[in-house]
């Protein structure tokens, strides 16, 4: 139960601050996700998008065009900063994360509650039939 609370809450946080659910966060190799809109998909960061910024890459949300000039050639960054991406998700998506950060915890508690009962009886059926398992 923990483990599914714990990979809701991240879902939620990564929905909420990078606009990709936990899969496309993590697996994605293209650094987007299909399933979004063009417009939807810019504001979009995967793991593999921070990686390549952290190392010097553009996020995958801004690019380098070169142009040759008198002096040599130069070089310009275009697009938009990480930062705004994430502001601008947080603007969009940050209160359905809030209220998922609140309500995933409390969901989670009273359905333990709920299940105690039945719980403890498939635990004492598996304790009386030797299955070393608890649920």
């Amino acid at each position: 139960m923990g483990v599914a609370e714990g990979a809701l809450i991240a879902n939620a946080i990564t929905q909420g601050v990078f606009n990709a659910d936990l899969k496309t966060f993590f697996m994605s190799t293209t650094g987007q996700s299909g399933s979004l809109s063009k417009a939807d998909a810019g504001n979009q960061v995967t793991l593999r998008e921070l990686i390549s910024g952290a190392t010097g890459g553009s996020y995958g949300i801004s690019y380098v065009q070169g142009s040759t000039k008198a002096g040599g050639p130069q070089y310009m960054r275009t697009g938009t900063t990480i930062g705004d991406v994430i502001k601008e998700n947080l603007n969009e998506n940050g209160l359905q994360m809030v209220g998922s950060l609140i309500a995933i915890p409390i969901a989670f508690k009273v359905g333990s509650k709920l299940a105690r009962k039945p719980r403890a009886l498939v635990n004492k059926v598996g304790k009386m039939s030797g299955l070393p398992m608890r649920v």
